[in-house]
């Protein structure tokens, strides 16, 4: 039966079988997302913090491999009992930049695993993707055992803040190639655009509903940044965590004066602010949410109830 209703959440954020549980209401599906351990390929987050590591152990020291050997198999252990219950997952393979050599049998064995799960289980897993290389080379090789998601990290540019008239043909053209598009943390709160983008879409749209980007910051400069400190091995990253860290924190804090990121910190705000949000798309006639990875990730109860409100109202 299909749903009317699905929610993206990022792994770790809410228990399996919370998920599970949520999964069973009769209009909701629910779908995990999240990248794989210091995989080369991740771009969204930081691998030095990325979904349920913990940093404490290193900023001054490397990842040892036994930690990361544990990382994995809690990775693989959530997707597999996700999966066994009827969970699809999505791996964030959202890096801008990915070479030829990068796309070997290691890098790409997540991958590769994903698809078997979905054979063995009988979900459709699926692959969030922004590089065309690598999209072109998983398309060859798999097909159509994926579901394929454009990253909302797609449609931004290095040299402007692109305009809604100019990210709306950026949605358009590729809602012909994909499964789903998500759009912009930006025009996530765009209600006229998410109107747009739904009447003209010929695939499905999700919005990010605990979304904080500010209208005028150019977000291509934080994914940039995070994709290229992601290609460090966290094995041998040492003593250099700490320019790395430093390079995001400060790319962070140039642009915090304009950011409601900030803001987020205060509980009172956050919720007020997703909340907001939720509703607005909603009444936009968004039927797919994600819930990002950062400030408001675990406001996905609050998201089914309003979900479930609107739909009995």
């Amino acid at each position: 039966m299909n749903k009317k209703y699905a929610i993206e959440v990022p792994i770790y954020s809410s228990s399996i079988e919370h998920l599970i549980e949520l999964n069973r209401l009769e209009d909701i599906d629910i779908v995990m997302y999240g990248g794989v351990p210091n995989s080369v390929l991740n771009g969204g987050r930081l691998n030095l913090f990325l979904d349920g590591l913990f940093i404490w152990n290193r900023l001054l020291f490397s990842l040892t491999k036994k930690q990361l050997s544990k990382a994995l198999s809690k990775f693989y252990n959530a997707v597999t009992k996700a999966n066994q219950n009827g969970i699809p997952f999505r791996i964030a393979f959202t890096n801008m930049f990915v070479s030829q050599e990068e796309l070997n049998e290691e890098n790409l064995y997540p991958v590769k695993w994903l698809v078997e799960s979905s054979q063995k289980y009988g979900v459709k897993n699926g692959i969030i993707i922004t590089n065309k290389l690598l999209e072109d080379f998983i398309r060859q090789k798999y097909k159509d055992k994926l579901v394929y998601v454009s990253s909302c990290t797609k449609y931004y540019s290095p040299d402007k803040v692109l305009t809604p008239q100019e990210t709306l043909s950026m949605y358009l053209e590729d809602s012909l190639k994909y499964d789903f598009i998500v759009m912009t943390p930006q025009d996530s709160r765009r209600e006229n655009l998410l109107k747009e983008v739904l009447r003209a879409s010929m695939c499905g749209v999700t919005a990010i509903c605990n979304c904080w980007c500010a209208f005028k910051c150019n977000s291509y400069h934080h994914y940039k940044c995070f994709s290229n400190i992601n290609k460090k091995s966290l094995l041998n990253i040492g003593y250099t965590s700490f320019p790395f860290l430093v390079n995001a924190i400060t790319f962070q804090m140039l642009r915090g004066y304009k950011c409601p990121l900030f803001l987020a910190l205060f509980q009172p705000f956050r919720n007020v602010h997703i909340e907001k949000t939720a509703k607005m798309q909603l009444a936009a006639g968004i039927v797919s949410f994600k819930v990002g990875r950062g400030l408001g990730a675990d406001f996905l109860d609050r998201l089914v109830s309003l979900i479930l409100e609107f739909k009995a109202s």
